[in-house]
């Protein structure tokens, strides 16, 4: 659960104007502030250059043994830290399928408190525009049950489905204002879709190291990569490490490291999402393509961070040997976003920097769609964190009637 930082803001805004974001991290910081305690956030409080400290429940830091190591990350330009987890040190048992589970952590509370309606089975159809009025008046969902379409009047939507799914959505609701779909005024809706490359390794180690708090190798700093490609290595944890060292009889010890190597890719026009009217799904709707690649720059990228690490791990005395090393498939991080992404002009971006679409007011999208670049970082945390800046803003006017 890292959050982005000033330097992954800076970098967006070097690779030129139409990758700047239109706000910056002392902009979101209070919204991250307000997020992470419904995480329980385990990790660092220090603040480092590519990793901001977030507000953290329980504050934890790298062993000893890693100290060489730390030294040897700055040698080169990155920072060996802890990497920083959602509820990472207040259990390892949870009855909520994950550790962390949105709907657990989060919905129920709000639907136990009678602040929040679900209608479970509800596939949203479309937003339902009136020319007149110049905004969306209702969501159109299908029931999964019975095939029915049904109607839900609104005074503004927050559309949170993913990158993939909100631009769909938004695809879907062209109209003879939006003839290619909803505020889709210069072409860029469903565009600029980035992912996250990622690759696997494990090293085998001479000597055993603590994994437990786990470590992030961040990315390099600015001077120190291309504009857009960077990666960084976040290691393994959970609870099987811990029980391998236990039956290994050294408990929190290993004798080896895996990490995910997150990096980066720069969005363009020629990676997309669109509507598929040649294929149909089983309700009739459109089916959708995807148009996304990884460049040869975000591989580069891979590699680099990969060699980092075994580079950091040699320095330190650990005698690595490479195990493992294997770079996954477009997609499989999970990662996807863009698609209705946020920027200052609409030239570039479907939405303003209050995640609003530029020609649409009452439509906020909050996830990872809204993204104007994708930082190495797992996206979960600064999506949170924009949604909440974002639907605070967007309470505020509605009661108001400032919209």
């Amino acid at each position: 659960m890292p959050r982005f930082s000033d330097e992954d803001f800076a970098d967006a805004e070097r690779a030129g104007e139409a990758y700047a974001w239109p706000f910056a991290y002392r902009d979101l910081a209070p919204w991250y502030d307000q997020v992470e305690p419904l995480l329980h956030i385990a990790g660092s409080a220090r603040d480092e250059a590519q990793l901001p400290a977030g507000k953290v429940r329980h504050a934890w830091d790298l062993g000893s043994d890693w100290e060489s190591a730390s030294r040897a990350a700055r040698g080169i330009g990155r920072t060996l830290t802890t990497m920083s987890y959602a509820y990472g040190a207040a259990t390892t048992l949870t009855f909520s399928g994950t550790v962390f589970n949105s709907f657990v952590r989060l919905v129920r509370p709000a639907q136990r408190a009678k602040k929040l309606s679900v209608r479970f089975d509800a596939r949203v159809v479309k937003l339902e525009w009136s020319a007149a009025k110049r905004r969306v008046t209702a969501v159109v969902f299908r029931d999964a049950r019975t095939g029915s379409e049904e109607r839900v009047p609104c005074a503004a939507v927050v559309l949170a489905a993913g990158a993939i799914a909100s631009a769909q959505i938004l695809l879907q609701s062209a109209n003879s204002d939006f003839p290619d779909g909803l505020g889709n005024t210069h072409g860029v809706l469903g565009r600029y879709l980035h992912d996250h490359p990622l690759g696997k390794l494990v090293v085998d180690l001479g000597r055993r190291v603590h994994v437990l708090p786990p470590a992030y190798l961040t990315r390099p700093t600015l001077n120190n990569a291309p504009p857009l490609y960077v990666a960084a290595c976040m290691q393994w944890s959970g609870t099987a490490n811990l029980v391998r060292s236990v039956l290994e009889r050294h408990p929190g010890q290993l004798s080896w490291v895996g990490y995910s190597v997150f990096g980066t890719m720069a969005p363009t026009l020629e990676q997309f999402v669109a509507l598929d009217p040649k294929r149909k799904n089983a309700d009739g709707s459109s089916a959708i393509t995807l148009n996304v690649n990884h460049p040869p720059e975000a591989r580069q990228a891979l590699d680099a961070a990969r060699d980092a690490a075994v580079s950091v791990l040699d320095q330190a005395g650990l005698s690595p040997r490479l195990r493992v090393w294997n770079v996954e498939k477009v997609g499989d991080s999970k990662h996807f976003g863009g698609t209705c992404r946020m920027h200052a002009s609409e030239r570039y971006g479907m939405s303003n920097g209050w995640a609003r679409l530029h020609a649409v007011p009452n439509v906020a999208v909050v996830d990872s769609a809204a993204f104007t670049t994708g930082p190495e970082k797992n996206p979960v945390l600064t999506a949170m964190a924009v949604a909440a800046r974002a639907a605070d803003r967007l309470a505020g006017e509605l009661k108001s009637g400032d919209l």
